[in-house]
């Protein structure tokens, strides 16, 4: 919510899960006048560092919503997951999901040597599944 400059945006780039409102929300180093003014190249703040640039192509952000509202909305939901303290257990939730299930993808996703590259691209199995599991969990309430 709202626009993160400078230094600034280290930060949110360290956080367990990042937001980030469509068309006010933007993260960047320096802004599209500096860079109009070293490279004579024309960028808007939304290309630059909008929601969709962060939460698509460079992965900063982990979440987006149309208004302000939605983002609060949104962050409620995962904020709802986690135990009111450290001193009590996480809230669980009933699921029609079974315990024993098994996907044999998953073994497959994250090459067993670590020295192997994988891509974690917008086609890639291992990111779709977080994809999805991100999307099941705040839409669960």
């Amino acid at each position: 919510m709202g626009p993160c400059a400078g230094g600034a945006v280290y930060s949110p780039a360290m956080t367990d899960f990042t937001m980030m409102v469509e068309n006010s929300s933007y993260m960047f180093v320096t802004g599209p006048e500096v860079v109009k003014t070293v490279t004579n190249e024309e960028v808007t703040s939304e290309v630059l560092g909008g929601a969709r640039t962060h939460t698509r192509t460079s992965g900063v952000a982990h979440l987006s919503a149309l208004n302000d509202l939605e983002a609060l909305m949104k962050m409620r939901s995962l904020v709802s997951f986690l135990p009111s303290s450290n001193r009590e257990p996480p809230p669980t939730r009933h699921t029609e999901d079974p315990r024993n299930r098994a996907d044999e993808a998953l073994e497959t996703m994250v090459p067993q040597d670590p020295n192997v590259p994988y891509d974690m691209g917008e086609r890639d199995p291992l990111r779709t599944a977080c994809a999805h599991l991100l999307t099941r969990i705040l839409c669960m309430t």
